[in-house]
């Protein structure tokens, strides 16, 4: 069953309802482990960083401080992210500038470090939607068999020819058509309402 961002939004600030936590956990954590790896990190690092990440915005949840009315989550979350990297190359920048020169810090955040995280940035919507859709995908795997999801695939994805497709997979031409069919209308229904879940 898919949660909404709603149910997070109201549910989390409860913090014995154990669901809410694990459902935020799961929708999120993988996504920003992600983004922390393309942003120069290993993924021991990467998976710390998301820990912290979902922390901040859960107790940030908790307190209030994000209100669906004045933007969304995505970019809620998104600006935590950044903040918590731009962070961990601060400290680094930190510790590497207390070992080479003794009682000296610089302000100055390692350039290279920059650039990761700049590049990163630009990303973050891309990681956030294709997580969105492996979500959606994952929904459409619990409604549809195997066969059903290789025909819609085979056909609208890879752009192969019905007939091609019945004799890969060895069911009639009929067959794929109405598989396919079934497929693309369950996704042409469901894709609004679940994205506008997602979002809100």
């Amino acid at each position: 069953m898919f949660t909404t961002v709603s149910f997070l939004v109201t549910r989390l600030p409860e913090l014995n309802n154990r669901r809410a936590w694990e459902a935020f956990e799961v929708r999120y954590s993988p996504m920003l482990q992600q983004y922390f790896i393309k942003s120069g990190c290993n993924s021991d690092t990467a998976r710390d960083l998301a820990q912290d990440t979902i922390q901040r915005a859960a107790t940030g949840l908790k307190e209030g401080r994000f209100e669906k009315s004045s933007g969304r989550l995505r970019d809620w979350i998104g600006g935590i992210a950044r903040n918590v990297i731009r962070n961990h190359y601060r400290r680094a920048a930190h510790r590497n500038n207390a070992q080479t020169q003794t009682g000296f810090w610089s302000d100055q955040e390692d350039p290279e470090a920059e650039h990761e995280v700049d590049r990163a940035d630009e990303q973050f919507d891309a990681l956030w939607v294709r997580h969105r859709l492996s979500s959606l995908l994952r929904v459409a795997a619990s409604n549809f068999s195997t066969k059903d999801l290789r025909c819609y695939f085979l056909v609208e994805v890879r752009g192969l020819p019905i007939k091609s497709v019945a004799d890969r997979i060895g069911i009639s031409e009929t067959s794929v058509f109405q598989k396919r069919r079934r497929v693309a209308n369950w996704l042409l229904a469901m894709g609004p309402r679940f994205i506008s879940q997602w979002e809100k």
